[in-house]
C-alpha cells in the first residue's frame, strides 16, 4: 500500500501543475478552446474561489476564442431573465443586481444571486453593449421549476397572441391535480408510469412547428 502511495505521489509531482494566478489558467483554457462544448464544474456550491475561476474561464473563452452560448445549473425562466438583461431587452432591470435578486427567489438563491455572479452578469451586459453583432446567451438547464416554466410559457403565448395558447393550456391541465407540487408528480410519474409526456411533447412539436 505504500509503494502505490508513493508512486501515486510521484505522479502527482510530475503532471501536476501549479495554479498561482489566472495566468497559469492559459494552457488548460487553450486546449479546452478546441473543444465544442466545454464543461465547468465545482467540488462544492457556493465557494467563492470556484465561482472566479470559472467566470475567469468564461471571460477568456468569450473573449479569445469567440464562445457565445453560456449553460447553466439553473431554472430556465430565471436564468432567461439574465439572458434578457445582458442582451438589452429587459429594460424593468436597472442593474445586475436588480435582475439577480428578482429573478432567483427559489431555494437556493444564493447558488447565482451572488457577488461572483453579479460581476460576471454584469461583464456579459458591457461585453453585449460593446459587440452587438454576437451577444452572448446566458440560459437554465434546471428542471425543478416545473411549474414556473409552464407559466413562462402561458405569458409569452398571451403576450404574443399565439394560436397555440389554447393547445398550450389544455396540455398543462395534465399537471393540475399534482397541486403544483413536483414530489406528487415525480412520484405518480416514477412509480405508477402516469405522467404528462405525451400531452408536452405535442405541445413542444406544436410550439416547433409554428415558432
Amino acid at each position: 500500500m505504500l509503494l502505490k502511495t508513493e508512486r501515486l505521489v510521484d505522479q502527482i509531482r510530475h503532471y501536476a501543475v501549479p495554479f498561482e494566478s489566472k495566468s497559469d489558467l492559459m494552457p488548460l483554457i487553450k486546449r479546452a478552446a478546441e473543444a465544442k462544448y466545454i464543461l465547468l464544474g465545482e467540488a462544492s456550491h457556493g465557494t467563492s474561489e470556484f465561482y472566479t475561476i470559472r467566470a475567469d474561464i468564461t471571460k477568456t473563452l468569450i473573449e479569445e476564442h469567440q464562445f457565445s452560448f453560456i449553460a447553466v445549473e439553473g431554472d430556465w425562466p430565471s436564468c432567461y431573465e439574465v439572458n434578457r438583461y445582458i442582451k438589452g431587452i429587459a429594460p424593468e432591470y436597472s442593474s445586475a443586481e436588480e435582475v439577480l435578486t428578482k429573478a432567483f427567489n427559489r431555494w437556493p438563491s444564493w447558488m447565482w444571486a451572488n457577488k461572483e455572479i453579479l460581476e460576471l452578469v454584469e461583464w456579459l451586459y458591457q461585453y453585449n453593449q460593446t459587440h452587438p453583432g454576437k451577444k452572448i446567451g446566458f440560459y437554465g438547464l434546471d428542471v425543478y421549476s416545473l411549474w414556473e416554466s409552464m407559466d413562462a410559457i402561458i405569458f409569452y403565448l398571451k403576450q404574443t397572441n399565439s394560436p397555440v395558447l389554447e393547445k398550450a393550456l389544455e396540455a398543462i391541465k395534465c399537471f393540475e391535480p399534482f397541486n403544483r407540487k413536483p414530489e406528487m408528480y415525480g412520484v405518480s410519474a416514477a412509480f405508477y408510469g402516469e405522467d404528462c409526456m405525451e400531452e408536452i411533447l405535442e405541445l413542444l412539436y406544436t410550439l416547433q412547428k409554428n415558432k
